[in-house]
């Protein structure tokens, strides 16, 4: 089966479809329920009693865990100088420690079934992130924590990867009322097939970590 943080929208949603139609068990962790998964696991991943419910549960079933790939997180384009303690707490709930207390519940389980895990953090995970910065901060902080997990797991059959993408078209701004034109972005379709391609590479390659950029096509 392939577990999936945030596969009720955006990149998560397409993923989960391209596995359910190739005949693999979804599972969806997310706080809305994802139309293409088998199992929905209905919880808000900003609390730890919640995460750990989810992992109890995710345990619960008995298939092998293929992957575990996390593409749940919010944005934030809210500036130094005028953002809040709260919006720094639901930037670094959801996209930092949502995917380390996921892991570290799931580890064990991850080790068994000799997991993959791809964490979804962003280009501006690599680059600095001037207009949105703490939202940059959250990312890099995401993606330290995914480099770790490869040191850490290097010498079990699990891979690690960073996947690090620029703009896609999702709804991920509409959700904090940002205007961000999206109209030319990358085509989610066509990044969830990228990371199952990934996925479906033979053991023994592992593609630690991708960089995506948007090209301008005329």
């Amino acid at each position: 089966m392939i577990v999936i943080t945030g596969a009720s929208d955006g990149v998560g949603s397409e993923l989960a479809k391209i596995y359910q139609d190739s005949g693999e068990k979804v599972v969806n962790i997310s706080r809305r329920e994802s139309k293409y998964a088998d199992v929905n696991i209905l919880q808000d991943l900003r609390e730890g009693a919640n995460i750990k419910e989810a992992a109890v549960t995710v345990c619960d079933i008995k298939d092998p865990i293929k992957a575990v790939v996390n593409c749940v997180g919010v944005f934030s384009d809210e500036q130094l100088g005028g953002i809040t303690e709260d919006e720094i707490k639901r930037l670094m709930s959801t996209n930092v420690k949502a995917p380390i207390l996921l892991i570290s519940e799931l580890l064990d389980r991850i080790k068994q079934d000799q997991s993959d895990i791809l964490n979804v953090v962003s280009i501006v995970g690599t680059v600095p992130g001037g207009h949105a910065p703490v939202y940059s901060t959250s990312k890099w902080a995401e993606r330290g924590f995914t480099l770790g997990l490869q040191e850490l797991l290097k010498d079990t059959p699990s891979r690690v990867i960073s996947f690090c993408p620029a703009g896609i078209k999702t709804g991920i701004f509409d959700k904090v009322g940002a205007n961000v034109q999206v109209d030319d972005w990358m085509d989610p379709k066509a990044i969830a097939l990228f990371i199952k391609q990934i996925l479906d590479l033979p053991k023994n390659i592992e593609v630690s970590e991708v960089v995506i950029r948007r090209k301008a096509v005329k």
